[in-house]
């Protein structure tokens, strides 16, 4: 009641968002299931005797799947594309949209809500969480939406936006939620944990330092999640650590996992780093500035891209660690890039451009002011078309030009 009642006082403040406490938001009520965050594997085991057992199979997620390769399946705008449709929120929305089965958005905003929106953009539902939420949703192959909040919780919500449980940590969950193969969804917070479909926990595994990186899967159901503590850690489907890599600084994006296990991903410090399944160091380069985002990986394995801080996009030499080519943004770009199914790069900067490069050589093929910095990923949807987020509180459907 009291998160509701926050989430109200928030949502009367900011007037755009006044209906989500309306006919058109969840509320939470006593009746779904919690793990709280103290709870032992006997406090999960009843939690989880009250849920729903559902699969839990991977549908949508940042990254596009466990193994965070920013690869879609469907082609995107060849040329600058025009502003569609928006949906305003309250604040910035730095988590990316995902869309689920059945073609509903989903997009939380630092304004405390998380929304539903139709493809046309209009609201479906929305509820307020009355916290920031920096997490990107994650989807179910059945429309299970997971979520987290920075009221410490981690959130599932059916497709009608109803909500089935609440499993709460004791700090921030602005991780985003990656479902495994398994039906497992792993989630950092308070260390990496990993909760059932019925909101029950299985492990936690504590670093010492916050988790705010997405955690990736290997296909040998190993977890990769980087952390505040300067290290990527590798940690087994039972919770025991299989061996940790260090850096020279915070790791705030998902690693990317390639054919084989390896594992590319970037951090604070400036440098991307390939390492073997072992954790052992392939190769590592250096960027100029704190890599904040993820890595798209290309269809054949041999070239990955990623941006930084220091307003680039590289695209690098998967084997040697070399550089292939280097395009220059106008701002920052924490923007994690995205690769369609005909060789384009999507990426946004807080330059407040979006951008279309050519993958092959990097050549801009066009750019598109958006009137705000972009920290969102941008998805790539059916019928040539971007949703993405941008720091003014807009959700943007941009679609090709005729």
């Amino acid at each position: 009641m009291l998160r509701t009642l926050r989430g109200c006082l928030l949502a009367l403040a900011l007037p755009p968002l006044a209906a989500a406490c309306g006919p058109t938001s969840t509320t939470p009520s006593p009746g779904p299931p919690r793990a709280p965050a103290d709870a032992g594997p006997e406090d999960a085991d009843a939690v989880a005797d009250a849920g729903v057992d559902e699969p839990s199979a991977p549908y949508a997620m940042l990254g596009g799947g466990p193994l965070r390769h920013n690869r879609a399946e469907v082609p995107g705008p060849r040329t600058s594309p025009r502003i569609a449709a928006t949906f305003v929120t309250g604040a910035r929305v730095f988590a990316s949209p995902v869309v689920g089965p059945d073609g509903t958005i989903y997009i939380g905003s630092v304004d405390g809500t998380f929304n539903a929106l139709r493809p046309d953009m209009s609201l479906r539902w929305s509820w307020v969480c009355g916290e920031p939420i920096f997490s990107t949703a994650a989807v179910s192959a059945t429309g299970v939406v997971y979520v987290g909040c920075d009221d410490d919780t981690l959130l599932a919500f059916a497709t009608d936006g109803s909500l089935r449980w609440i499993y709460e940590m004791t700090q921030d969950v602005d991780s985003s939620p990656v479902i495994a193969d398994s039906g497992m969804i792993y989630v950092g917070g308070d260390g990496l944990h990993a909760v059932n479909p019925k909101g029950a926990r299985r492990f936690k595994a504590s670093f010492g330092r916050h988790v705010s990186a997405p955690p990736a899967v290997r296909p040998d159901g190993t977890v990769l999640v980087g952390s505040h503590d300067h290290r990527l850690w590798a940690v087994r489907p039972d919770g025991t650590t299989a061996w940790t890599f260090a850096t020279g600084g915070p790791i705030q994006g998902p690693a990317a996992v390639l054919a084989g296990g390896d594992a590319v991903f970037g951090a604070d410090d400036g440098f991307v780093y390939r390492l073997a399944p072992g954790g052992g160091l392939r190769w590592k380069l250096q960027t100029g500035g704190p890599v904040r985002g993820g890595v798209a990986v290309a269809a054949d394995g041999r070239t990955v891209y990623v941006g930084s801080m220091a307003g680039k996009v590289s695209a690098i030499d998967a084997d040697s660690g070399k550089v292939r080519w280097e395009t220059a943004a106008g701002g920052p770009v924490r923007s994690t890039p995205v690769l369609d199914s005909e060789g384009m790069l999507y990426f946004g900067s807080q330059d407040r451009h979006l951008y279309g490069v050519r993958a092959a050589d990097g050549e801009v093929v066009w750019r598109e002011d958006l009137g705000a910095e972009i920290d969102s990923t941008p998805t790539v949807a059916t019928g040539r078309r971007l949703i993405v987020g941008a720091d003014d509180g807009a959700v943007l459907l941009l679609e090709e030009r005729p």
